[in-house]
């Protein structure tokens, strides 16, 4: 019985795994927070969440789930180093102390160096809300290692510089019959530019295209879950369109003017009228610019 408190301010979905008799608890938060996706991996004796969210109120709904299954947490898995995806994990283990929080060490780096920007950032918007404790990973994997976790086997691999400066993905299972894949692929949302990699972004999508084809379903960081070659192939195209049409209003500057970010955000709010996350779209646009002009 899922807990009517904080949790009935998110959105909650339930993925059954029947195959191999696991089950995905999925946590989106609102627009305020960027519906951000949060999951908890529950096994027989356990449940391991996949990234933590940004603020307390969801990293408490988040918590709340946790103790609504009535299994310990035995690992968190931290996707990448955006605070959506990481600020919450202090919250998450407060009564689970030395629960290790696994990523790879380049996103590790990259919380770290970036962490104190973010806060100074993000911490007047959200006030209190923002989490006074971080935590960072603790637990670091390497490309194509593999963990196993109340006997279900998690199999990772290190994309490096993706959507972020450095990404991580992992299926799972004896079947690797589901992905999740942190941000580097989203769901009918805009995406975020910012980290200024998206040649790079465009390179990994595209070995993840082969690699994942025979995987039956893709877990987003932002978006719902859906047949991995189709959001994929979406989120290449999305990508092609964005730097275009940066290209086309910069030409070759490393940077925009408002006006001209103005018309970018028309143009892809045209261009993919039902996305959500429009706010995304002003905010990468320097970043794209100056990643172009210097290729």
């Amino acid at each position: 019985m899922i807990p009517q408190t904080s949790i009935n301010k998110l959105n909650y979905t339930c993925h059954h795994q029947e195959d191999e008799s696991y089950v995905i608890h999925m946590l989106t938060s609102s627009p305020r927070s960027f519906l951000t996706n949060a999951y908890l991996i529950e096994t027989a004796h356990a449940v391991v969440a996949v990234d933590t969210f940004m603020i307390v109120p969801d990293a408490l709904a988040l918590r709340e789930l946790l103790h609504s299954t009535g299994k310990p947490l035995i690992a968190i898995i931290i996707t990448h180093g955006h605070p959506d995806h990481y600020n919450g994990t202090a919250t998450l283990m407060a009564d689970f102390k030395d629960v290790p929080v696994i990523s790879t060490q380049g996103i590790t780096d990259c919380i770290r160096d970036s962490i104190d920007a973010k806060e100074v950032k993000w911490k007047p918007f959200f006030g209190d809300e923002w989490p006074s404790e971080k935590i960072l990973p603790n637990q670091w994997v390497n490309n194509g290692e593999t963990l196993c976790l109340d006997g279900l086997d998690y199999y990772f691999k290190d994309l490096g510089a993706a959507e972020s400066s450095s990404d991580l993905c992992f299926t799972l299972g004896m079947n690797k019959s589901v992905v999740f894949v942190g941000d580097v692929v989203f769901n009918q949302m805009h995406g975020f530019m910012n980290d200024g990699h998206s040649q790079q972004w465009l390179v990994v999508l595209k070995q993840l295209a082969g690699e994942l084809k025979d995987v039956k379903t893709l877990f987003t960081g932002h978006g719902l879950p859906g047949n991995p070659a189709e959001l994929i192939s979406t989120q290449i195209e999305y990508v092609g369109v964005y730097q275009n049409e940066v290209a086309k209003l910069a030409k070759g500057n490393n940077g925009l003017s408002q006006e001209q970010k103005n018309e970018l955000d028309g143009n892809m709010c045209k261009a993919y009228p039902h996305y959500q996350l429009a706010e995304f779209i002003k905010a990468g646009a320097d970043s794209v610019a100056n990643e172009l002009a210097l290729s």
